[in-house]
């Protein structure tokens, strides 16, 4: 049975796990310890990460959480990495106005978070002609974090550089179960430290306090970005010009955005070459929440989105998709995107919306600051205890990816400090 202890224990290795254990390590007199419940493949140099993983043209899913039920939304990574390193590789930036009361010192952040991911901007020679027929529309490319074709997620980004360290100690494959007076129970043992981390996620840190016994507002206020897809035959042109694309630029799901109001468009195309796009509510006023099925650390949350229980979002969404229609109406596009086969011209918006309507997988809310810790992660009933990953986001109106190593960047330095 493992006794250890640590300065510092880092409970969960994804996305923001990996920003705080690299960073407080870079303190050689403070012992570090990074836990993961999934597998560690080293570093990327060694070539030994799976090919859907590192491959930042397509989402991946083979590192998955098990659910409750057949749920896509309620998917995340089982991996070092965490779900940047099997996402889309997009990076946004919420307008100020998200941040003010909670973070509102965060701009230095963002920019040592951009850096450190690598993030760059499609060139126009870049973007496939699925992706340049919706920016001759509008639509504006963003930023994404890939090197090459390659993902580049937190684990390459920030663990590399510092794996060497003596005072890191990186436990993969090993499950949390609660924390109890500055002991971590694990899946083989004990774990002890005076500053206990969780970056498990917005489903995996509420359960693990909840586990632990801190209940006062911790799983509720569940927020997610809601939407429905749509998908056409492709013609011929948009076979053969994505075909001659492809032979001499990687062909990424994903490269470029267009914002009305609350409604993101999102086209996307793999390697079927069939085209299709999502259209999302990214100021939804529902919200769900996480609880406990079990007192087992092994058994899935009960993840509860509250999907369009806000009667308002599956108003904006409605017009959301009209618009999408309309898009693929326009000369652009309709020389590439032939008949709808996703969900069909003869199903209404409402409809599809009612039936249809899914996550974005950017869970976040579930351990919000100023509920359930403070504005630099510490939990507000517990002592030497924070929360520094998604869950402590009240809410962003935009993919969350950058945000969250950010938070994650500010919540180390203030450790630090």
């Amino acid at each position: 049975m493992r006794n250890d202890s640590y300065d510092v224990l880092v409970l969960g290795g994804g996305t923001a796990g990996c920003v705080l254990a690299a960073r407080l390590s870079e303190n050689p007199k403070r012992r570090i310890c990074l836990v993961e419940a999934g597998p560690d493949y080293g570093p990327f140099d060694g070539g030994a990460w799976p090919e859907d993983i590192v491959d930042g043209r397509q989402l991946a899913f083979s590192h998955s959480w098990e659910t409750d039920r057949e749920d896509r939304s309620q998917l995340r990574a089982k991996i070092l990495g965490g779900c940047s390193a099997h996402n889309a590789c997009a990076i946004f930036e919420a307008p100020a106005e998200d941040y003010a009361g909670w973070a509102d010192r965060i701009a230095p952040y963002l920019e040592r978070a951009r850096t450190m991911l690598r993030a760059r901007r499609f060139d126009d020679d870049q973007l496939s002609p699925w992706h340049k027929a919706f920016v001759s529309l509008g639509a504006e490319v963003y930023e994404a974090n890939t090197v090459g074709s390659a993902r580049w997620n937190t684990a390459f980004a920030y663990l590399d550089p510092a794996r060497e360290r003596p005072n890191l100690t990186i436990r993969p494959e090993t499950m949390v179960d609660r924390v109890e007076d500055g002991i971590v129970h694990i899946s083989d043992g004990e774990l002890r430290a005076s500053t206990i981390v969780l970056t498990a996620g917005a489903y995996g840190s509420p359960a693990i306090l909840l586990r632990s016994g801190i209940e006062d507002g911790v799983g509720e206020g569940l927020a997610d970005h809601v939407g429905v897809g749509a998908a056409w035959t492709p013609t011929h042109e948009l076979v053969e010009a994505t075909a001659t694309f492809e032979a001499s630029h990687p062909l990424f799901m994903g490269q470029a955005a267009l914002t009305d109001g609350d409604i993101l468009v999102l086209p996307a195309i793999d390697g079927t070459y069939e085209p299709s796009a999502a259209v999302f509510n990214m100021r939804p006023g529902s919200r769900g929440r996480v609880r406990l099925s079990s007192k087992d650390p092994n058994a899935p949350p009960v993840i509860e989105h509250g999907f369009l229980s806000d009667n308002g979002d599956a108003v904006v969404l409605e017009e959301g998709f009209e618009k999408l229609r309309a898009l693929a109406r326009e000369s652009p596009v309709r020389r590439l995107a032939a008949d709808e086969v996703r969900p069909g011209p003869q199903v209404d918006p409402a409809t599809h919306v009612r039936e249809a309507a899914r996550g974005f997988f950017h869970p976040m809310g579930t351990c919000a600051i100023g509920r359930v810790v403070d504005s630099n992660g510490r939990v507000l009933a517990a002592d030497g205890l924070y929360v520094a990953d998604g869950s402590i986001i009240p809410f962003v109106s935009v993919p969350p990816n950058l945000t969250v190593v950010a938070l994650a960047e500010r919540i180390a330095e203030a450790l630090a400090e």
